[in-house]
């Protein structure tokens, strides 16, 4: 529900940013249905918008700057892991589901040449879970073949679009006819209904496996995996818990690499490829922001594919 809040004011080293376009994502689903928050609550990780307030001792941001937020805080000075500390922009601070926030500066950065507002909007959790994903932990680029599960999620859409961008060849699962046709269209090369017990068969044998969904998955995952291969893993929509066979790590050289979000190097890293980028983010769905509710009620229909937003400007 819409409530009115005080505006927030910039502290030091802090700027506010008038949010122009929010995006959802799985977590605020996970926070919404796990009863655990105290309200009021300002749901969202993501967002861009105009720099309206700058706080004492704040350099190199501008009232007027056009920026897209950072979603990290205290991620840390290694990119290997994050900090203890690290947490997401969200309860039990601000998040972005409201016309203001007020962010550290470090945490904006000038929002990619060319991209429209909801483009901009959608870009941080989900690519740079992606990104890290793809390029710190599997290796992507030329000569690699990738396998993205779950193909019409929001990070599953991004990997399949930076993934081919930098050269790989997607292959993907998903489960509908309709579903594989539009992740063809974001770049992917094929791709098998996971419904299918013969899955592996039809995408094997891949260098790396993306994937969110978890539970009777990495059985299919892991056969895909050539020799040598990895399974990223970010997520756990299927489940936590499964049976697999431990000899297949030790007698197949296979890696299992566990990842969430990105470090601010590569934040910048992303930005940089997105300026340079001819794809653009696959919007599923836009919502003003007080039709909320009806976006998160979007955000968990089986057909969604690609990212749902707000529009708040």
């Amino acid at each position: 529900m819409l409530t009115e809040l005080p505006d927030p004011q910039a502290g030091p080293g802090e700027v506010r940013v008038d949010l122009v376009a929010a995006a959802l994502n799985r977590r605020e689903w996970w926070i919404r249905t796990g009863g655990k928050i105290r309200l009021p609550a300002v749901l969202g990780s993501d967002g861009a918008g105009v720099v309206s307030a700058v706080g004492p001792g704040v350099e190199g941001v501008s009232v007027s700057d056009e920026v897209v937020i950072y979603p990290g805080i205290g991620w840390g000075d290694a990119d290997n892991v994050a900090a203890d500390c690290f947490e997401l922009v969200e309860v039990p601070g601000q998040g972005t589901y409201a016309e203001q926030i007020v962010v550290r500066a470090e945490q904006v950065r000038p929002r990619p040449p060319a991209w429209s507002w909801l483009e901009t909007a959608a870009l941080p959790v989900a690519g740079l879970t992606a990104w890290r994903a793809l390029v710190t932990c599997a290796h992507a680029g030329p000569e690699k073949t990738v396998l993205v599960t779950g193909a019409g999620g929001g990070v599953a859409t991004f990997a399949i679009q930076i993934g081919a961008a930098l050269g790989a060849r997607i292959v993907v699962t998903t489960s509908s006819r309709e579903k594989l046709e539009r992740a063809r269209g974001l770049g992917a090369a094929g791709g098998a209904d996971y419904r299918d017990p013969g899955w592996p068969d039809r995408v094997r044998p891949v260098d790396a496996v993306i994937d969110s969904v978890g539970g009777d998955v990495w059985r299919g995952a892991l056969a895909s995996l050539r020799a040598g291969g990895v399974l990223v893993t970010f997520g756990d929509t299927g489940g936590e818990l499964w049976s697999i066979p431990i000899s297949d790590f030790f007698f197949r050289y296979l890696r299992v690499q566990g990842t969430t979000l990105g470090s601010p190097r590569e934040f910048d890293a992303l930005l940089a490829h997105c300026a340079e980028a001819t794809w653009r983010p696959a919007i599923d769905s836009v919502y003003p922001l007080a039709e909320t509710a009806k976006a998160h009620e979007r955000l968990e229909a089986p057909d969604r594919f690609g990212k749902v937003l707000l529009a708040i400007a």
